[in-house]
């Protein structure tokens, strides 16, 4: 076992480098998520912002191609 303790920094790196992993997590909300911490964009207005650009495209019509395929 390591006894040596672990900053605050090490601790969120390793889990952004392991939330893919998470069952049930969605995958454009992590990766969203993701970008803003390695952009050091990782603020409390920003994600607001992110959540809300990821819904908007979720709740978006989806377009109908001219041949009528999805």
């Amino acid at each position: 076992m390591d006894n040596q303790i672990k900053s605050g920094k090490d601790v969120i790196d390793e889990f952004f480098a392991e939330i893919l992993n998470v069952e049930g997590t969605d995958e454009s909300t992590v990766n969203k998520l993701i970008e803003l911490y390695g952009d050091n964009k990782f603020t409390d207005s920003n994600i607001q912002n992110a959540l809300e650009e990821l819904k908007q495209e979720a709740i978006k019509p989806k377009k109908i191609k001219e041949d009528g395929e999805n």
